[in-house]
């Protein structure tokens, strides 16, 4: 029998399992403030809810299989068509616009590296039912909040249109069955190079005029006047920047800092329900894994499973890639130990007199951890203190016991100092 976890999943403990909860809580905060509501939905759904709504070379990707029932099922991909299915299925008693936030697992079996793993944590936040770009420039809003708000300094976030660039593959001349590869292929632009995606494109079988083209537009269009001018023809190409137009006037007007978001034609989003508007978060600081935070707009997404018309934009943060990044950096504080003090029992005849300490301590709120074994030597319990990370040690001998007092020690200093139980409770606080 292998004692170990399957390629891609993994086991969180103590201090890195506390840092993903003090993302998620920083995440929840932020979305509340701005009025998104909690949602969670099952692990699994039904196989035709997920299938073909993500692209071919994503549905590779889905962890699908039968019950003893043989009902052909899936572990969610994502969030976001599990909370389409429920607008869908609820839509008659929601109010409009539905705002929900959604934290929960998914999976992927994808190929295992450095932030990617095959089950992950999302934190999605979505609105269905109003067609406004105002939807998407909040969402951005509260991308760069966040992302401040977990500490980070030099993030970008990058914004682009699907619209733009189905006017770029047209003018392109690049088929509409070639898209998708003809996307999965620019959206490698920042971390191949022009030469490598050039490549790729040929070996999609695209035209090398076609290819060279669209490279050319994408690499030649830093501002939207830029683009304007290559396919401002369009009728989708220019909707779709008018609507970004739209997005950094809002930005503009709401003093979000402009330091923080840019426009970026060659991001795709992997995910082919995406009709609109599309941002990626990327840290700059530190090691590269790739965007730590997408969105854009997926009208269409609820349509292809209830045939109800209903608008949608959102987006998801991962909270596995995050976690990483903060944990390099060192920047966060995240104590060794959830304890803040660990109770020492001197001898079994004083073990209630610890007993009663500890739960005094408890009872004003201090995380306090009791030795447990009442034979044990003090040497013994102070080396526990220290492997666990537990900042102080509370001892109570004889005599402090008779003075109703008790010795602290700082484990960090080696300082110990003898308190009145007021005076420790204070201290410890």
């Amino acid at each position: 029998m292998k004692l170990q976890t399957p390629k891609g999943f993994k086991d969180y403990y103590g201090s890195e399992l506390r840092l993903r909860r003090k993302i998620i809580n920083t995440l929840i905060e932020i979305f509340e403030s701005y009025g998104y509501e909690p949602l969670e939905t099952p692990s699994i759904e039904y196989a035709e809810t997920i299938l073909g709504k993500y692209g071919k070379e994503a549905e590779k990707l889905i962890y699908r299989f039968k019950d003893a029932g043989e009902r052909d099922l899936a572990l969610i991909y994502e969030m976001t068509t599990s909370a389409c299915r429920y607008v869908a299925q609820n839509y008659q008693n929601l109010s409009l616009p539905f705002k929900r936030y959604q934290i929960q697992k998914a999976w992927r079996a994808e190929k295992p590296q450095r932030g990617r793993l095959r089950e992950f944590t999302q934190c999605d936040a979505d609105v269905w039912g109003e067609k406004s770009v105002s939807v998407d420039a909040e969402f951005i809003d509260m991308s760069i909040k966040a992302m401040t708000e977990l500490g980070f300094k030099d993030f970008v976030v990058k914004i682009s249109s699907r619209k733009i660039l189905s006017a770029i593959a047209y003018a392109c001349k690049i088929p509409e069955n070639k898209f998708y590869d003809f996307t999965v292929s620019i959206d490698k632009l920042d971390k191949f190079g022009r030469e490598k995606v050039h490549n790729m494109l040929l070996s999609k079988k695209i035209e090398k005029e076609s290819a060279q083209k669209a490279l050319q537009i994408l690499s030649g269009s830093s501002t939207l006047d830029d683009l304007k001018n290559a396919i401002g023809s369009s009728p989708e190409g220019l909707e779709g920047i008018i609507e970004l137009e739209e997005i950094f006037a809002i930005l503009n007007k709401s003093k979000v800092n402009e330091n923080y978001y840019i426009f970026s034609p060659s991001i795709v989003r992997g995910l082919s329900y995406y009709t609109g508007p599309i941002w990626e978060v990327e840290v700059k600081e530190g090691k590269n894994v790739g965007s730590v935070a997408g969105a854009g707009r997926f009208d269409n997404l609820t349509k292809t499973l209830s045939g109800a018309d209903i608008p949608a934009s959102g987006g998801s943060f991962g909270v596995d890639r995050l976690a990483q990044i903060i944990s390099e950096r060192k920047e966060v504080s995240v104590p060794r130990s959830i304890s803040k003090a660990l109770v020492t029992v001197f001898s079994p005849e004083l073990a209630n007199t610890s007993r009663e300490l500890a739960k005094a301590l408890r009872d004003k709120n201090i995380n306090t951890e009791l030795y447990l074994d009442s034979t044990a030597k003090l040497k013994k319990q102070l080396k526990y203190a220290s492997n666990k990370g537990i900042p102080y040690v509370v001892v109570i001998g004889p005599d402090e016991q008779k003075q109703n007092k008790a010795v602290l020690k700082n484990m960090e200093t080696g300082k110990q100092e003898t308190l009145d139980i007021k005076s420790l409770i204070k201290t410890l606080s």
